[in-house]
């Protein structure tokens, strides 16, 4: 089973409160990017042959993890771990000896874009499927959300990004590109896509989404859905992330676009485009510009494109 795990952008990030169990409300308009990871996931019959050692072993099923990377963790820190254990608890291992699972990492890390939770994501509905899809797809929300606060969503996306391959998973038809998320990522209402050509760029590095969130409840500024184009944690990142912050300015300084915004909670920034030409053109012009940076990355993609 090949899953693509595409990330998300925010659209809209307000962040509500704090809550007595330490997690945060939030109102968020997430919606797909056309970027993603490629995860590879097999049964095996006891020993996968190809992988050196067992990272984990979850009601007496052996997982196995590789990347092409060396830059994201094998163990239980790995969401793609996190996820397997999610289903395959739920489950009880039913129908599973021992699972393999490949990531073709492609998206930054710790970028602001939910790549990680894509790769849960992409895991759970792997596994899912190869043991006859016993979970329906709000069954599988259900679960990722107590894997992490994106899994919800990049569940609902991925199903609905991947559908020629998961067509058999019961509930799919509510799978939706964009969706209203609300208490910390457990509420997710599909919604209509607002398609938006983008520029996605990432300055090289990584920004801690928990120091994002300690930083607003230590200053008590959390905010009331403010709408469209918004994100309160933009304010906290820009302060304390000066490559960030004159990536921003850069942006918005060489590029024709609608807007420029961050992305959750960081470093990586979002160009909007209503016209694909503009957004083409600026583009083009990027790869000729040096202001991005030796470690810069850019790319060109579409949002809310395919519902």
């Amino acid at each position: 089973m090949i899953i693509n795990a595409y990330a998300k952008i925010n659209l809209s990030l307000d962040v509500l409160g704090r809550r007595e169990d330490g997690y945060h409300n939030i109102s968020s308009l997430m919606q797909d990017i056309g970027l993603h990871d490629i995860v590879n996931i097999e049964k095996c019959s006891g020993l996968c042959a190809k992988y050196k050692s067992v990272h984990c072993r979850i009601s007496k099923v052996d997982v196995y993890l590789c990347t092409s990377v060396d830059t994201i963790p094998l163990d239980e820190n790995n969401l793609a771990i996190k996820g397997a254990r999610a289903i395959i608890e739920a489950i009880d291992g039913k129908g599973l000896d021992a699972v393999s699972m490949y990531i073709d990492k492609q998206l930054p890390v710790a970028a602001g874009i939910a790549g990680g939770s894509g790769n849960a994501a992409a895991a759970m509905l792997g596994i899912n499927a190869l043991v006859g899809y016993p979970l329906s797809l709000r069954e599988l929300m259900s679960i990722g959300a107590r894997v992490g606060a994106d899994v919800p969503y990049s569940l609902m996306m991925n199903a609905k990004k991947n559908q020629s391959v998961l067509s058999d998973l019961p509930g799919i038809e509510e799978a939706s590109s964009a969706a209203m998320m609300g208490g910390i990522g457990d509420i997710v209402e599909p919604v209509e896509p607002i398609k938006k050509y983008i520029i996605m760029a990432n300055p090289g590095i990584s920004v801690s989404t928990r120091d994002a969130y300690e930083a607003i409840d230590a200053l008590q500024e959390y905010g009331d859905a403010a709408g469209l184009f918004t994100n309160q944690l933009e304010k906290y990142t820009l302060a304390n992330y000066p490559e960030a912050a004159a990536l921003k300015t850069a942006m918005e300084e060489h590029l024709n676009a609608d807007l420029v915004l961050m992305s959750g909670s960081g470093p990586t920034m979002v160009a909007y485009y209503d016209d694909e030409e503009t957004a083409k053109n600026d583009y083009d012009s990027m790869k000729n510009d040096d202001w991005l940076g030796e470690s810069g990355r850019a790319w060109l993609t579409v949002t809310g494109g395919n519902n």
